[in-house]
């Protein structure tokens, strides 16, 4: 991994910095893209680069993957969205994380496919356990994280065919993170569960943290016996592949 580069959509925050922090210890070059210029700015020391844009423009992922052709290619971009019944939703506030997280998957890995990256590189796709795990209060986030997942399983056969990996990362929640928290808030809110029990439940400690996330990530690219299995649930203590 050392020298080779790496590109992390979604990268200035959260479980996307984690990976970052991961993947630049291994000595790769990173290439951080993300919306959020102050985020991006305090990464830049001893990172190959970072980009301020929109990561659902196709035009900036046919630029990047064109002139970088990263070596791993990471689609970690998150858009923040709202908890609520689907009965509460409309179809723009529902539809939230179709438009960013779904959208910037396909722009990002059509283009790796299309130009395509050099053989031997891994695609990682960023989804979530609410794939696997949805309640009623998430539907809107757990439909558009399960087309995530069910699109890391679809075209893992057509980029086998240039000699390219993908897997699918599907998270638990991160129950100390802003989102994390405000969703666990937020299913309180709906079910009258106490937050502490929600946890409790889901069986989330110990929590899943950006570090835990970056160094899964290392893990899943360095261990050969992980190198065919698309999908990883990642908790506090384990990295499980999903079959």
């Amino acid at each position: 991994m050392t020298g080779k580069t790496a590109g992390v959509i979604g990268g200035s925050n959260g479980f996307g910095r984690g990976i970052v922090t991961a993947l630049h210890a291994q000595g790769m070059r990173i290439i951080a893209i993300a919306k959020n210029k102050e985020h991006l700015d305090t990464l830049k020391n001893d990172l190959k680069g970072t980009i301020c844009g929109n990561v659902t423009d196709p035009v900036l992922a046919a630029r990047v993957i064109e002139e970088e052709k990263p070596h791993v290619l990471v689609l970690n971009a998150g858009a923040r969205g709202i908890n609520r019944p689907t009965r509460l939703h409309t179809w723009e506030t529902f539809s939230t994380q179709y438009e960013v997280d779904l959208k910037s998957a396909f722009y990002w890995v059509r283009e790796a496919l299309n130009s395509p990256l050099d053989n031997g590189s891994t695609i990682i796709l960023g989804s979530s356990g609410a794939a696997l795990r949805p309640m009623f209060v998430n539907a809107a986030y757990a439909a558009a994280k399960a087309a995530i997942w069910a699109f890391a399983l679809g075209v893992a056969g057509e980029a086998e065919q240039f000699g390219i990996r993908v897997h699918c990362l599907l998270p638990i929640m991160a129950a100390e993170s802003e989102v994390g928290s405000q969703a666990l808030r937020d299913f309180s809110k709906y079910t009258g569960v106490p937050v502490e029990k929600i946890i409790e439940q889901k069986d989330m400690k110990p929590f899943v943290t950006p570090e835990i996330v970056g160094n899964a990530v290392v893990k899943i690219l360095t261990d050969p016996t992980k190198s065919s299995t698309v999908g990883f649930r990642i908790t506090g203590t384990e990295v499980i592949p999903v079959r």
